[in-house]
């Protein structure tokens, strides 16, 4: 009778599990400054957004936010490319990155494996209304 009264205590003690619903979860704030540069025309800047600073070597999530240099504007109907390269060993990645709009010129990076530390650019491509280039270099720490 008592391991059976000790037995309900512990497991009314005990905390019930619970899932979190993909829908209830709390999302990412890509929102610490990693970087800032001007596209290579000028009329672009291009700002990188992370949930910390350092970056750490492995999967990365960022937000690139790319607005008008003179009036600090989106511009509508972007579209952009992004290519990883490691400058220092010569090579970028073999599997691209997920690139989501997120409002008018706010982009998402996914599934970025920047998996060595060091040295790496992001060579973006923009188009759409706008067409230029920029280069965004960020260092990985280990």
């Amino acid at each position: 009778m008592k391991s059976a009264m000790l037995l309900c205590l512990l497991l009314s003690a005990t905390p019930t599990p619970t899932s979190i619903s993909p829908a209830t979860e709390k999302p990412v704030v890509l929102a610490t400054p990693v970087t800032s540069v001007t596209s290579t025309t000028g009329r672009l800047r291009i700002e990188v957004l992370a949930d910390a600073v350092p970056l750490r070597r492995g999967p990365q999530r960022l937000r690139i936010r790319v607005t008008e240099v003179a009036t600090g504007k989106s511009i509508p109907s972007m579209v952009l490319a992004l290519q990883p390269w490691m400058p220092t060993m010569g090579h970028g990645l073999d599997s691209p990155a997920r690139i989501t709009l997120q409002g008018t010129s706010d982009f998402e990076v996914s599934e970025l494996d920047l998996f060595m530390p060091g040295a790496w650019e992001l060579r973006l491509t923009l188009s759409g209304s706008v067409e230029d280039k920029a280069v965004v270099r960020l260092q990985l720490a280990r």
